[in-house]
Parts: C-alpha cells; structure tokens; sequence
C-alpha cells in the first residue's frame, strides 16, 4: 500500500538529511527555511476543515422543526417540536407536539433571563387546564436561548453516505463518562454544492455501556423545513398569571427546557442526575454495580416516557413512582401476574 505523507513530515525527513550534508551554502540553508514557513502557513490552512470537509455552522438565527424518536423509551415514542432561535436576540421558542406545549427561553429578562412555558395540565381536578409556567435563570445558571442542534465543537467529519435516499454529510463524535459511553452522530445536506450551507437532516445518540458489554440507550431526531429565519413576534411571552412548575423542584429545569437532554454531547444528562433522589425516595440499594447501572437506564427511560406523554394534552397525567426503575418484563412478575400494565399505566399517579 502506498504511504501518503503530509507536507510537514515531509520537510522534516528532508530537512534531517540536509544536516547530515555540511557542504550545504547559506543560500541553501536560507531557501530551506523559506520553505519551512510555507509548510508550516500550508498545515494551519488546513486545521480549520476537518477530514476536508467545513464543519457544518447553522448561523445565529433559524427556524426547523424535528420529530423526536425514543425506541427504548415507551412504544417506540415519537414526539413532534418547532424551534425558532435568535442568538443575537438572545431568546429561544420550542414549541411541542403541534404547540400543545409552548416553550420562550429569554435571556434578556429579569436578572439571569427566565423561561416560560404554556402547557395543558391534567390533574384529580382539571383535565386539560392551561397553565402558565416560569423558571428564573441564576447567576450560577443563567437561561439561555436554546438550540434545536448539537455543539458541533470536537465533532469530526466521518463519512458522506446516503440516509434514507438523500445524499449526506455525517459528523460524529464520542464522549465517555464512567462506563457510559455515547457515540452522536448528525447527518447534514448541502443543498447547492459542497462548500454550500449546511442543512440538518438527522441527528442520533447511541449510548453503550461499557460494564454492561450492551448498548442500552437511543434516540434520534429527524430535522426537515430549516431556514435561516424567523419573525420577531414569534418569540412575544403571552400574557398570563405565571407560577412555578409544580414539584419535585429536581425536575423544574427538564420540565422547563426537555430538548436540552437530547442535543447536549455529555453521557450524563438531566434525566440521570434524577436518578440520585428517585433511590433515596424509594430507599433504593442494588446489589452491583452492573444492577445499578441497569436499573437507572430504565428509569431514564422512563423518566422520558412519562415527561413526552404528559406534554401531548392527554385527559390524564403521568408521575414517577416504585417502578420506574423496573423493565416491562419485571412489573407482571412484580404485581403476581394478576396485572400486566404497560409502562404507561405502571406510572400513573
């Protein structure tokens, strides 16, 4: 096979023959170090494309709806959001299956920004009754406006492949915490050649676990109707008497902003940092590591479940309880077969 060299590593094999050869003149000498800034200038040129590709930049402001798909969460979950982000305004609006949930993340109110969300609530009392929500930013944990991609920072490009029937660009990147490791992955389109803007199209998480020898976590979001615009009023609060999201207070900020868990590039997210109250709650103790790591990949999944069922308007309401932690298969066993829920009626409250 052919070895293909780069032009720096080239200089140098050069360059140290070159001091085995003293009759070289100072011309010489002088003309080599010339070349050696033109090789140097050349290798920096060619660190900001990776793998000769520009690494996908969707600009400061844009407007993109995106279904999002659970496989291991629920009956294969699909759930529909809009996203309008202005960074310069310094504001976000999510909107979630159909605007049933309306979500303003802005960053310019009060002291650390604030996020407010309109959403059908289903209680014993109320079925379906509209409610206004807010989360105050703090100086530790001011609100910014959120977007609807990934940080394509350390992503690199991976592939050109064609998803389904369209011809993409696929960028990836892998993070590791503990023994979780995740693999994210998002395909983009350049619609008018390949120096062209980008477009998303689909984005994926594959989680492994590296204790547990076995993938066990997914999900996925396909992208469709980008542009790189949006209208000032659509991110104008409506009027309403707001409160607090309703307790536990661990889960106001997933409440508040649920997209954030699915775009970030970290293994360890919202959703798992729940898992610490839900074991003290429930007085949780598993004999392994190996069972511990298992039983709080069903709770996430879970914990997804009920979040994306309770923002689709439904006459009832889903809440977290003693079996969050257990797979579909465990809660028959568990109830002595007199009863075989699906996930979704073993977690109504």
């Amino acid at each position: 096979m052919t070895s293909i060299q780069s032009p720096l590593r080239v200089f140098l094999l050069r360059t140290s023959v070159i001091h085995e050869h003293s009759c070289l003149s100072t011309l010489d000498c002088t003309m080599w170090r010339l070349l050696a800034g033109f090789v140097l200038l050349l290798c920096a040129a060619d660190a900001t494309p990776v793998g000769g590709r520009t690494v996908p930049d969707f600009g400061k402001m844009y407007h993109v709806k995106g279904e999002l798909s659970l496989p291991y969460s629920g009956d294969k979950l699909k759930e529909p959001f809009e996203v309008w982000y202005d960074i310069e305004g310094n504001r976000s609006r999510i909107d979630y299956r159909n605007s049933t949930v309306r979500t303003f993340l802005i960053g310019n109110d009060l002291d650390y920004g604030a996020i407010y969300q309109i959403t059908p609530v289903t209680t014993e009392t109320e079925i379906q009754a509209i409610k206004y929500f807010q989360l105050n930013g703090t100086k530790e944990d001011p609100i910014r406006p959120q977007t609807a991609l990934p940080d394509l920072q350390d992503f690199e490009f991976e592939k050109m492949e064609d998803y389904a029937g369209v011809q993409c660009e696929v960028w990836k990147k892998v993070t590791q915490a503990g023994h979780k490791k995740n693999t994210y992955r998002l395909w983009v389109t350049r619609p008018e050649g390949s120096d062209s803007p980008a477009v998303p199209y689909h984005y994926e998480m594959m989680g492994f676990n590296t204790l547990l020898e076995s993938h066990n976590d997914k999900y996925m979001i396909d992208y469709s109707d980008f542009s790189p615009r949006t209208e000032s009023d659509i991110f104008i609060t409506p009027e309403g008497t707001y409160e607090e999201f309703p307790d536990p207070p661990e889960e106001h900020q997933i409440l508040a902003n649920p997209l954030q868990d699915y775009v970030h590039t970290s293994p360890v997210s919202h959703a798992h940092r729940l898992f610490g109250p839900f074991k003290k709650k429930f007085e949780r103790q598993y004999g392994s590591e190996k069972e511990h790591e298992d039983r709080e990949m069903y709770f996430v999944h879970t914990l997804r479940f009920v979040h994306s069922m309770n923002r689709a308007g439904l006459t009832y309401s889903l809440g977290i309880n003693h079996f969050a932690d257990r797979s579909k298969a465990e809660i028959p066993r568990m109830t002595g077969g007199l009863l075989i829920p699906d996930k979704k009626k073993a977690v109504t409250k």
